[in-house]
């Protein structure tokens, strides 16, 4: 539940994905199963470019890079049982079983109801923007009561995403955030940022918005989600 009221000039929440969302990685069904016969390549593949190649995984966060190119520079040979393209298909699929956040949607889901807009603002990927077109297509289950990717995906008014906007927020927030907000009618004055980096916080704060580091891994350690405090 929200512990404090909403500042009115907030019309508008953008929220990050990773660390924020949701802690899960791509490929999921692989990298969690230590039984699937790709675990090992695909672990040590992605453990490499994550912690080594940062230059690489921001070139594939700012569409200078797509996923399949990436996973050709894998250089993993799957064997004859997977078809050629399992690791493309599992990249956009495996974000369906991504573990969302709950607290936090639900209490998204009340700023909602009160009449603020929701807009996921992610650094991410092709894929990552691909899993959420498909997941936008889905029907809405009525009584739904699990807070899944497909149902997280409903809550957005928008999506902004580094892919598309091809830059990363902390890199142009003007670039990444400006355009959204003017075809609302709205500054950084009416937004809040919800981000796990500070450096995200920092330059949005500086463009004139609220913005709140958030922990998914703090905030489990809570028992309230309380984003207003600001």
């Amino acid at each position: 539940m929200l512990q404090q009221t909403q500042p009115t000039e907030i019309k508008v929440i953008f929220v990050d994905w990773h660390g924020v969302l949701s802690l899960d990685p791509f490929w999921i069904s692989i990298l969690r199963n230590a039984w699937h016969p790709l675990h090992q390549q695909l672990s040590e593949a992605t453990e490499n470019l994550f912690n080594h190649q940062i230059d690489r995984v921001h070139l594939w966060m700012r569409g200078e890079l797509t996923s399949n190119q990436i996973i050709e520079s894998f250089q993993m040979t799957p064997g004859p049982e997977f078809p050629l393209d399992y690791l493309n298909r599992k990249v956009i699929e495996d974000c369906q079983l991504m573990r969302i956040n709950a607290p936090l949607v639900r209490a998204l889901q009340d700023a909602k109801t009160a009449g603020t807009k929701i807009v996921l603002a992610t650094d991410n990927m092709d894929c990552f923007f691909e899993a959420i077109q498909q997941a936008k297509q889905q029907r809405k289950c009525i009584e739904e009561e699990t807070i899944s990717f497909a149902s997280t995906v409903q809550l957005f008014d928008d999506i902004l995403c580094s892919s598309e906007q091809r830059i990363l927020k902390r890199e142009d927030p003007q670039r990444f955030f400006a355009n959204w907000l003017k075809r609302q009618s709205f500054t950084f004055s009416n937004a809040l940022l919800l981000d796990d980096l500070e450096i995200n916080c920092d330059v949005f704060r500086a463009a004139g918005g609220f913005a709140r580091q958030w922990n998914l891994e703090q905030q489990e350690e809570t028992s309230h989600v309380a984003f207003w405090e600001i």
